[in-house]
């Protein structure tokens, strides 16, 4: 196995993978929820791929990747890899426009490009006491600008999924009651998350890849702030 980059190591990285442990999600079992919330993200910014990655110690599992490139599988990948190896450092959304030209430092890019993807925009999963323990990450074949309202927007939806996984993990996972429960949660976020998915229809040409309209930016932030309130009432509730 190839040594870590330094460069990619948080300084807290043993209390990092402490923290992960607590969310039991370090097998690639498909959930309905999660699934549905990365595709409409993907739907959302109008790109080709998005998944979550959820960072191990020397590896990244790709969970609810939305349309992998044809004929690729990739459940697991090389930590120094991984993009969001070096998104786990920051903590504000992380982005390379055209990846060829601006990259982390100590990743390796070449799989990335092998798949013809050249942009990548990912925002940390981060815990309540401070561990980012992965991302929600976009990944699109063109280059292409990404500007800070659909940064913010992508925070947020970060945010939501975090969310998410905390009501997973008080819930527990494996459980029939939680297989119960997230019925009900998921069948009171279904509507939004299709009209989430519908506001990529209000996008605008441009010079570059299609978009969203400030104005669909807005309201899309407005339904993922009501998703995400209505997350954390149920978690409260737990």
């Amino acid at each position: 196995m190839t040594a870590l980059p330094i460069s990619l190591l948080p300084a807290n990285d043993a209390d990092r993978l402490k923290a992960l442990e607590r969310y039991q999600l370090l097998d690639a079992r498909r959930e309905q929820i999660l699934d549905d919330v990365v595709a409409a993200t993907a739907r959302l910014f109008r790109v080709s791929n998005a998944m979550l990655s959820i960072v191990e110690e020397s590896e990244v599992l790709v969970k609810s990747p939305y349309n992998l490139p044809e004929g690729v599988d990739i459940e697991r990948i090389p930590r120094e890899q991984s993009l969001c190896s070096a998104t786990i450092l920051q903590n504000e959304t992380v982005v390379f426009e055209d990846i060829e030209k601006n990259n982390a430092p100590g990743v390796d890019i070449s799989l990335v490009l092998q798949l013809g993807l050249h942009f990548y925009a990912g925002h940390n999963l981060r815990t309540a006491d401070g561990h980012n323990i992965g991302t929600l990450c976009l990944l699109d074949g063109p280059p292409r600008h990404f500007p800070p309202a659909e940064r913010h927007l992508l925070g947020q939806l970060a945010g939501l999924v975090m969310h998410l996984l905390e009501l997973r993990r008080t819930l527990g996972p494996h459980s029939g009651l939680t297989a119960m429960l997230w019925g009900a949660i998921y069948k009171s976020m279904s509507e939004q998350l299709a009209y989430l998915t519908a506001l990529a229809e209000e996008a605008v040409p441009s010079a570059g890849p299609i978009q969203l309209t400030p104005a669909g930016a807005r309201e899309a932030g407005a339904i993922v702030a009501s998703l995400d309130q209505f997350v954390a009432a149920t978690l409260r509730r737990a």
